[in-house]
């Protein structure tokens, strides 16, 4: 049996802080034991931190840690990695917005089991967004490309886990921490792995300027890591991410077609402004104004399926293990020949 902390940084979600810590304190588990939740409640001003302190009354091991001043959500995981139980062998760290299955947590931890050489594992995030508006259709599409791309090479988002020991700080330039993250374990000689089998529920924009301004940040920050230390992320891959939009166009139909192409067209706006602010800005900006229109989760849409347990074997794709050649990241203590870490 594995021990599991967890971690959900959170500013001002309150209309969704319970969903995700519910979902995550009511895990099913067999080979995992979960020995706490924490929330990091980052420069609220709503009520985020007392609904998650509802869910923690009768839970021993269920923490709520208020940060008066909004520093960035790395800020606050790196605020979590200097508390955390260090009984701890895996943290499990989870997006606030997020409905998480019941099973996520057992799947990921039997791959860590089954699999010494992996340092870092994703779940699947499929969104929740109505598939018959422009936006939503675009979200979907955007998710099913992410999927399939990490089915080929694995891409860390929305939940992730990493074995606790290798992790001690991010960064806090990043305004990536999966892709920050997954640059340190892959530092340190350890294999990435993606369980699809692992979903959880997301929503994604509901306008096309929230759609974009999304996408700037996120390419920004990916853009950022390449150049501060030299690590890409699967998705800066042209060649694997045209093959997947050829696969994912022929499935489609009209209108999804005409999704997609409104989609490709506002990534690679996205991915210009990106490229621009990651030269200009630099790691200059840690925080953002949020995106108002992600931060309400559906009521009406199903959760992710329930879990059995015992739970057949996870479907897992592996990324291919790291050049011998690559250097340790700073949070090691062997010293590091790329690019020097903040």
């Amino acid at each position: 049996m594995m021990t599991v902390s967890i971690v959900v940084p959170a500013h001002n979600e309150a209309g969704n802080i319970e969903h995700v810590m519910r979902s995550l304190v009511e895990q099913v588990t067999r080979e995992a034991r979960i020995i706490e939740v924490v929330c990091v409640a980052s420069g609220c001003t709503d009520d985020t931190a007392e609904r998650a302190r509802d869910v923690s009354e009768g839970r021993p091991g269920v923490h709520v840690q208020v940060q008066e001043v909004r520093a960035g959500k790395v800020a606050a995981i790196n605020e979590y990695l200097k508390m955390r139980d260090p009984r701890a062998e895996i943290v499990v760290l989870s997006s606030a917005d997020l409905r998480v299955a019941p099973d996520v947590v057992e799947r990921i931890v039997q791959c860590f089991r089954d699999n010494p050489d992996v340092g870092m594992v994703g779940a699947r995030p499929v969104p929740d967004n109505d598939t018959s508006q422009l936006v939503g259709k675009m979200v979907h599409l955007l998710w099913e490309m992410h999927h399939r791309v990490a089915l080929s090479v694995p891409k860390m988002g929305e939940l992730v886990a990493f074995r606790s020991a290798l992790v001690d700080r991010v960064s806090e330039l990043s305004v990536v921490d999966e892709a920050s993250i997954e640059d340190i374990i892959r530092s340190k000689g350890y294999r990435l792995a993606y369980v699809p089998d692992a979903v959880v529920q997301n929503h994604g924009p509901e306008t096309l300027r929230e759609f974009f301004e999304q996408r700037r940040r996120i390419a920004r920050g990916h853009y950022w890591l390449d150049f501060a230390f030299g690590y890409r992320v699967a998705t800066l891959d042209r060649g694997l991410v045209l093959g997947t939009l050829s696969e994912v166009a022929k499935e489609e139909g009209a209108f999804g077609r005409a999704a997609l192409a409104v989609a490709v067209g506002t990534e690679a706006l996205a991915r210009v402004a990106g490229l621009w602010d990651a030269r200009v800005v630099g790691g200059k900006h840690r925080t953002w104004k949020p995106l108002a229109s992600t931060k309400r989760l559906r009521d009406d849409v199903e959760p992710p399926a329930s879990a059995r347990v015992p739970l057949p074997p996870p479907s897992v794709r592996f990324a291919p293990p790291p050049p011998s050649s690559r250097a340790v990241d700073a949070a090691s203590p062997a010293p590091s020949s790329r690019r020097g870490r903040p």
